[in-house]
């Protein structure tokens, strides 16, 4: 009971601080809001058609018959790009100032095919990939119209439809839809997490060196004790800022947890105890605070990339999706967005849950051997 009274008292030292600077405190639970309420509403896709991406398109008409007529018509038609016809001199003066990047010419004489004419692509060297996209969709509408206008007449309209239908179904797991808003309020809460450890860190790095370290070791606290103290102020915090920002998801944008409320409790408490892992090891192996700082924003950023915080892993190339298993971040952002958009239940959680408690105790270890290490060197009279 006396060691749980100096972690407490330890720990209510670090509380009190985090709240002694009140702009500062607030700013750290607006922060991650407007982070992912921005992410969410970035890439929210409502299922209405009138909410589709399109890509604009410009259209160079430099022949005139009624295939091509035809043609510039279904395009006008298709719902998935927006056109303008202009001539070719407007569309490459627009294309140098990307309004838009992509313009398709469609030449006289278009409609001998027994020719092979050439439908030109003109694009933006940024837009490669909208040329790509644009190439798909006229040639499919191209392809439709040249069907429809040359068997038609031969086999009836009814041919020209697919022989084939197609149905999608969700296999292994509840059937749920991609909710941007909890995918970013799930993301930038385990990067500020991070970003919060980081913080925790570099504080105990500038006790350290300023001396406030050697008077509270000079008391009679274990040095483990310390330790603990701090890690358990560190995750206090971070779950009342990951706790606050859900709240505020769920009251502004319908972000929901899933079946279970213990997993999602249990997910977010072993997130936040990686974040005070974090802030350790920070302090740890960081060196001078400015020299931490710059290297733990540069990692915390790369494992948000690489861990789906900012954009689902399935946009990341094969290999990349396959390192990133290997990351702790990746298990906590399946962990958080299994417990709420995607509907898993307490068991669905428990993997997610053990390797990123796997993680924490690897973390926590260095931490604490490299820790260990300095007090030595320090009761030696050596350089910390």
């Amino acid at each position: 009971m006396a060691k749980l009274s100096l972690i407490l008292t330890l720990a209510g030292k670090d509380w009190r601080l985090f709240w002694a600077d009140r702009r500062a405190a607030v700013l750290s639970f607006v922060v991650p809001i407007l982070l992912a309420s921005a992410f969410g509403l970035i890439f929210d896709r409502p299922s209405h058609a009138d909410s589709q991406v399109k890509l604009p398109l410009l259209i160079v008409v430099e022949g005139d018959s009624p295939f091509v007529r035809q043609v510039v018509a279904d395009l006008e038609g298709c719902s998935r790009i927006e056109t303008q016809v202009v001539s070719r001199e407007e569309a490459d003066r627009r294309l140098e100032d990307r309004r838009p990047g992509v313009a398709v010419v469609i030449p006289a004489g278009f409609e001998q095919f027994a020719e092979r004419p050439t439908l030109e692509i003109r694009h933006h060297p940024l837009c490669a990939m909208e040329a790509q996209w644009a190439e798909g969709v006229v040639t499919e509408v191209v392809m439709k119209r040249y069907a429809a206008d040359r068997l038609g007449p031969l086999v009836g309209t009814l041919a020209l439809q697919p022989p084939f239908e197609t149905h999608a179904v969700a296999v292994g797991g509840p059937e749920t839809r991609f909710n941007s808003y909890s995918h970013s309020f799930c993301g930038m809460t385990i990067q500020y997490l991070l970003f919060w450890g980081m913080e925790s860190g570099l504080l105990l790095l500038r006790e350290r060196r300023r001396g406030v370290w050697q008077r509270l070791r000079a008391g009679p606290v274990p040095f483990s004790t310390v330790l603990i103290g701090k890690a358990f102020a560190t995750a206090g915090i971070a779950l009342l800022q990951a706790l606050t920002t859900f709240a505020f998801g769920y009251l502004a944008f319908g972000v929901t947890v899933g079946p279970s409320v213990v997993g999602f409790l249990v997910m977010a408490f072993v997130v936040c105890l990686f974040a005070a892992a974090i802030g350790l090891l920070v302090a740890a192996v960081g060196g001078t605070e400015s020299r931490a700082r710059s290297v733990s924003v540069l990692a915390i950023l790369g494992l948000s990339m690489l861990g789906g915080l900012w954009l689902p892993t399935f946009l990341l190339p094969g290999w990349l999706r396959d390192v990133s298993l290997s990351l702790p971040t990746t298990w906590a952002m399946r962990g958080l967005e299994g417990a709420t958009w995607q509907g898993r239940d307490f068991l669905g959680t428990l993997p997610s849950v053990a390797a990123v408690l796997g993680f924490t105790a690897l973390f926590l270890t260095v931490a604490w051997w490299k820790l260990a290490a300095a007090e030595k060197r320090e009761h030696r009279g050596l350089t910390i």
